[in-house]
């Protein structure tokens, strides 16, 4: 998939979401995202890994996404890429190292878990997730998982290695982020079972994740239904498909999941 066609898949998107009303906005000072997540929601808790400690941590390759309907925000969430070292790595042990935000107790990390990372590669975080109660429902979790991560590819001109989610155990169970209408990441996996600094006591958390290889795969399938002017059914309507089935029945080598549990959760809340 060509950077062109990336584009014209988020352009596609955004236009959706403009015909029906809503307002589409980037933009790349995260301590905006926290702010606006904040007055939005009520609540000064938003994901650590958001929260940027030291100024050399910026890089142009961090930015949010917020949609609102003219009046205040309906959707958000935030993409945060980071720059593996000069090892292969895995990215739990990337993360057991610091890489998402310093904590000063050991938290229970699982090293060996995750995707391998090759030397410099690029691999992103995607949360700070929300969606006003008033519109879910209506997949704007889809849309807006979507419009960040091609934008992560767009800016990282498609060199982005994996784009990653963390997911706590009850959001796991639930299947949600395997979802082709939600984040559609192809894989999970148990990345930390132990202390987690976030929340201050111990729990069990999973990783979601998606090569940027398998999420121009996935674009390209439906950028393809779009140009035909077809309803994408986990998109508009409320098709649960897995991500690793419609690729597969696609004929573009994805690998449908083994399960599939029922969604009881609304909304993009990694």
């Amino acid at each position: 998939m060509e950077l062109t066609e990336i584009a014209e898949y988020q352009d596609q998107l955004v236009r959706q979401l403009e015909d029906s009303g809503l307002n589409v906005s980037f933009g790349d000072d995260l301590s905006v995202l926290l702010k606006t997540y904040e007055a939005a929601t009520g609540t000064g808790y938003v994901q650590l890994p958001f929260v940027l400690e030291d100024p050399k941590d910026f890089n142009p390759y961090n930015f949010w996404v917020c949609f609102d309907d003219g009046n205040a925000p309906v959707a958000l969430t935030g993409y945060r890429t980071m720059v593996n070292g000069d090892s292969i790595r895995r990215v739990g042990e990337a993360y057991s190292a610091g890489t998402l935000y310093r904590c000063k107790k050991k938290e229970g990390w699982l090293p060996q878990s995750g995707p391998a990372l090759e030397p410099q590669a690029l691999y992103g975080y995607i949360g700070a997730g929300w969606v006003h109660p008033r519109y879910r429902g209506h997949n704007l979790a889809g849309f807006i998982a979507r419009i960040a991560q091609s934008e992560a590819l767009l800016r990282t001109r498609g060199t982005l290695a994996v784009s990653t989610a963390m997911t706590a155990e009850a959001l796991y169970l639930s299947g949600m982020n395997l979802r082709a209408s939600g984040l559609h990441h192809m894989h999970v996996e148990l990345v930390l079972d132990g202390y987690l600094g976030i929340a201050e006591h111990d729990m069990r958390l999973y990783i979601s994740h998606s090569t940027g290889e398998e999420l121009m795969r996935f674009y390209e399938h439906e950028l393809a239904m779009l140009r035909r002017d077809d309803d994408i059914p986990w998109l508009h309507g409320n098709d649960k498909t897995h991500a690793g089935l419609v690729l597969a029945e696609a004929g573009q080598g994805g690998e449908p999941a083994l399960a599939d549990p029922v969604s009881v959760l609304a909304g993009l809340t990694t």
